[in-house]
């Protein structure tokens, strides 16, 4: 009767456990599935996504407006940057991080839009703002990643190569007289976009005064190359009142970072 007791106990003991994980198994994979979670993003949210990080990061308080003399700081440590042309890392870092999560949202909506002729509004908005992001990541740090930045997750370069100075601003010349000129209001419009709202004349004004912009910092290196796209930009129309300018407005949930920073700790410590 012991025998019977311990063998029923053992078959127990046995069988359970591998009913239970029978069990489980039903429906796991249903079961772990978020419902609630997006597997797909519209572009034009990750279009506003670069939009926002392009907005003119902290950082830019630290190098570029004291470098141009804009708001300068008489102090340094961890102030110091463009005010006595050190090298601050911490600061240095994040106009690289900030544009370069910029450069990966746009190659992301640059992907998934270049193929879709109801899209190519967005497409090509995409390829103004990123040569934005080019512009101000090659004019602060020299050679950088361009060709290849951004295509970690696309197409599994995670060591992008270094672009030279050259090959960038020429390349960012003829994608912002391409990309400008293909905007058509005719097709349609992005108007969930929180920089234009979708309108294609102030996103050509924007990428035509890009456009101009760029061709002017090649006027000494390359001046023929530089008179043709100033042309171009002129003839495509240029910024002509402030109702074009690129502008983010900051509310009370989506906040200014340099304005929390003037307004807080450092609102003593720099100057116009």
């Amino acid at each position: 009767m012991k025998k019977i007791k311990k063998i029923l106990r053992y078959l127990i003991f046995v069988i359970c456990p591998a009913y239970l994980l029978a069990g489980c198994d039903k429906g796991f994979d249903e079961l772990n599935i978020n419902k609630v979670t997006p597997t797909d993003i519209n572009p034009a949210y990750v279009m506003n996504n670069a939009v926002i990080s392009v907005s003119y990061p902290l950082e830019t308080i630290v190098f570029e407006l004291p470098i141009v003399q804009q708001i300068v700081t008489p102090f340094g440590g961890v102030l110091g940057g463009g005010n006595f042309n050190q090298d601050n890392r911490p600061r240095n870092a994040g106009n690289w991080v900030r544009y370069y999560d910029a450069m990966k949202s746009l190659r992301d909506v640059l992907n998934r839009t270049k193929d879709d002729d109801k899209l190519t509004n967005l497409y090509n908005s995409a390829r103004i703002l990123r040569s934005f992001a080019a512009i101000i990541l090659t004019d602060s740090y020299g050679d950088v990643p361009y060709s290849e930045a951004g295509l970690g997750f696309i197409e599994g370069i995670v060591l992008p190569k270094y672009d030279s100075q050259e090959e960038i601003y020429k390349d960012v010349l003829k994608e912002l007289d391409e990309a400008s000129a293909a905007l058509d209001a005719a097709k349609p419009l992005v108007t969930n976009d929180v920089l234009y709202g979708g309108s294609i004349s102030n996103w050509k004004a924007f990428g035509y005064s890009l456009l101009l912009r760029a061709a002017m910092r090649l006027s000494k290196a390359d001046p023929t190359l530089a008179q043709q796209y100033v042309a171009k930009a002129v003839s495509g129309g240029v910024m002509v009142s402030n109702a074009a300018n690129a502008v983010i407005r900051h509310t009370s949930l989506f906040r200014n970072a340099i304005g929390e920073f003037l307004n807080g700790s450092e609102a003593n410590n720099y100057f116009l």
